[in-house]
């Protein structure tokens, strides 16, 4: 029997709000929270309920414990008469918080559950760990200004880096605007030393934009709110910034001379430049250590070829190569196997998982699932340029959670720590 303990909790009411959830089954126990920058405490209740239930991919028998009467109730006796009058109250008005009841009974239908009302506030163990679980998620979100959702405890899943680790990417409040097209819209995002996160979203949604932050090649509006940090630096000298952050992106591999033979790609990265060029010198050290990266790529064989004689799984190890000239840090991928087959795709992966293995702090950008490795576990949901989510892949990568990122009816499935979307 797994028991199920949740609570929500709402600054002002409405506010900014969190909800918490203690999941245990045997000796096993995970916690989840997450918040809403405007929200009310109902909505938390119920979304704590939702959340938890939506962590499992198969059906369970389970008892619910909750110190809200509004869900108890609600979910055990209110919600029949509700849904016999068409969603509407005895007075005929229109049921608050109806989304969130709609979603609660499809998820409660698939289990086996048993619903238990404890008095908060009043002691009871259980209560008062997801009580401050709930208030962690509001104070999240209530610095952040952010939707936050399903962090895990981390003495049951991978280590989180601690709160406390030196922040790499700091971007507060961010408006961009590419000609007379806002982009981004008040976009906060902060990745701290040795995180892995995915940003993942639809065309259009900004990811392009992101990387161009990134790299200096557009700029925030400048407004009292808005600021950005590089390795803790408000103002950075962009040459250093770059030996500090490999980007692999596909304006750089379209846009990348296709004469340019394959060592000098991976040369041209000490100089940020498009192929290399008489004047720039190379010394014996920067030699060595680009044939190096050709003997760990394995692209021993096609150093001499030109770019544009490549496949577009060579470009890419070449241009890998060519951001990891500096050995630098973090790592950013912009979709990174898009265009390959499944070996040159897999092989490719791996040598992902490679740089992350050997501590290296990679951040992926995409709108595909499957690139997704085992190692990243932190999701940003990005869609017309706001962040919708941010929060543990377990709790974000759900079918309705995608289906709605991405408009379109969408399954996932699971395998060995990957995910693979398939038509809903």
């Amino acid at each position: 029997m797994v028991e199920i303990y949740t609570d929500g909790a709402c600054s002002g009411n409405p506010g900014p709000g969190g909800w918490g959830v203690l999941l245990r089954n045997g000796d096993s126990e995970t916690e989840l929270c997450g918040g809403e920058p405007s929200t009310t405490n109902n909505r938390m209740e119920l979304l704590a309920v939702i959340e938890a239930l939506q962590s499992f991919t198969q059906p369970v028998t389970a008892r619910v414990y909750t110190d809200s009467q509004y869900v108890q109730k609600g979910i055990s006796e209110w919600i029949h008469s509700w849904k016999r009058r068409g969603w509407k109250t005895a007075g005929k008005e229109p049921v608050k918080n109806e989304d969130l009841w709609r979603r609660l009974d499809h998820l409660a239908s698939s289990h086996n559950l048993e619903w238990h009302w404890v008095r908060g506030h009043n002691g009871h163990p259980e209560n008062e760990r997801v009580d401050a679980l709930a208030r962690a998620g509001l104070e999240q979100a209530r610095r952040t200004r952010q939707p936050i959702m399903g962090r895990v405890d981390p003495r049951t899943q991978e280590p989180a880096p601690p709160t406390d680790a030196p922040s790499i990417i700091d971007i507060q409040h961010a408006t961009v605007y590419r000609g007379d097209t806002c982009v981004f819209s008040d976009v906060s995002f902060r990745l701290r030393e040795g995180e892995h996160a995915v940003v993942l979203g639809p065309n259009g949604s900004g990811k392009s934009t992101l990387l161009k932050l990134l790299s200096g090649e557009v700029h925030a509006m400048p407004k009292d709110e808005t600021w950005m940090a590089l390795f803790g630096d408000e103002r950075w000298n962009v040459w250093e910034v770059r030996k500090q952050i490999g980007i692999v992106s596909h304006d750089l591999q379209r846009d990348y001379l296709i004469c340019a033979e394959g060592l000098n790609v991976i040369l041209s990265g000490f100089y940020a430049s498009n192929d290399t060029y008489e004047y720039q010198e190379f010394n014996k050290t920067q030699l060595t250590r680009a044939y190096e990266l050709i003997r760990e790529l394995g692209i021993e064989s096609l150093a001499s070829r030109r770019f544009g004689h490549l496949s577009t799984g060579e470009q890419r190890r070449f241009l890998l190569a060519r951001a990891l000239v500096h050995d630098p840090p973090v790592l950013v991928f912009d979709e990174p196997t898009s265009g390959l087959d499944p070996k040159a795709c897999f092989q490719y992966l791996d040598l992902l998982r490679a740089q992350i293995a050997k501590g290296k702090t990679v951040l992926l950008v995409t709108h595909h699932l499957h690139e997704i490795p085992p190692e990243i576990d932190r999701v940003i949901f990005l869609k017309e340029g706001k962040v919708l989510a941010d929060g543990q892949k377990s709790s974000l990568l759900t079918n309705d959670h995608v289906s709605t990122l991405f408009e379109s009816k969408i399954a996932l499935v699971q395998a060995k720590g990957w995910y693979q979307a398939l038509p809903g």
